[in-house]
């Protein structure tokens, strides 16, 4: 997956602002400094291992079920009935350019974002909460994406842009899940959990990730059902890593 530098920088800036006062409010004692994050990631990395490893279990909880059985449902049917008419609805090319070009800059400005708040957080206001948020976020954002991989040479799905494509499994593709979902919506899950009580750091950061998504049913690179589960992928990854990273 391509990420390249934001051409945003102003956006980016603002997010990261927005977040970092919020978290100067929220702040410890000094941190000791930005390598005290990092010395965290064997931690967080065995607490991740051990959610994959639960993963079966914790996936037939009724409480999960009651989440997870919607969304199978809904990709079945994206699967079966939506994708491929959908995506055959998009013919326009310089269309699908910009779309795709945009999501690119979306995920820019989430790496961005993270990495400024990480860098804020650590050394400008010295809130380990900031520093915390923004480290963990890039850990989702990894750990979304990987996981996205893994799917992806599993699944072997045409790609939407392809002619004549329908969007068939193990036909030698990557389209399934959507990466830049995965990782939009890792970003955006961990803001949220981090900062429940901040509408405009919760719900502007879903709203980016919503945007990046849906840029890339725009722009041909991925089905309905490809976003879907990219995103519940990368959701889960942020949700869990919010939680189990030590701050």
């Amino acid at each position: 997956m391509e990420v390249p530098g934001s051409r945003s920088p102003v956006l980016l800036v603002v997010l990261a602002v927005c977040i970092g006062s919020r978290a100067q409010a929220q702040s410890s004692p000094p941190d000791p400094g930005c390598w005290s994050q990092v010395a965290q990631l064997p931690h967080d990395a065995v607490q991740f291992g051990h959610g994959v490893v639960e993963a079966p279990r914790n996936a037939i909880r009724p409480r999960n079920l009651k989440w997870e059985l919607p969304i199978a449902a809904a990709t079945g049917v994206l699967i079966g009935r939506v994708d491929a008419p959908a995506s055959n609805r998009i013919q326009s090319l310089p269309f699908q350019h910009l779309a795709a070009r945009w999501t690119n800059i979306g995920l820019g400005i989430e790496l961005g974002t993270s990495g400024l708040l990480y860098g804020i957080g650590c050394a400008g206001h010295r809130s380990p909460h900031a520093a915390s948020t923004g480290f963990t976020a890039l850990e989702a954002i990894g750990a979304a994406n990987g996981i996205a991989a893994l799917l992806k040479a599993a699944m072997n799905r045409q790609y939407p842009y392809l002619r004549h494509s329908r969007g068939e499994f193990w036909e030698g593709g990557k389209s399934f899940p959507s990466g830049h979902s995965a990782a939009s919506f890792a970003f955006a899950s961990v803001l949220a959990h981090r900062y429940p009580h901040n509408p405009w750091v919760k719900w502007g950061a879903y709203a980016l990730a919503t945007g990046v998504s849906l840029g890339r049913l725009a722009g041909k690179k991925h089905f309905p059902s490809d976003v879907l589960v990219g995103a519940t992928v990368g959701y889960v990854t942020g949700a869990y890593l919010a939680d189990h990273s030590q701050e």
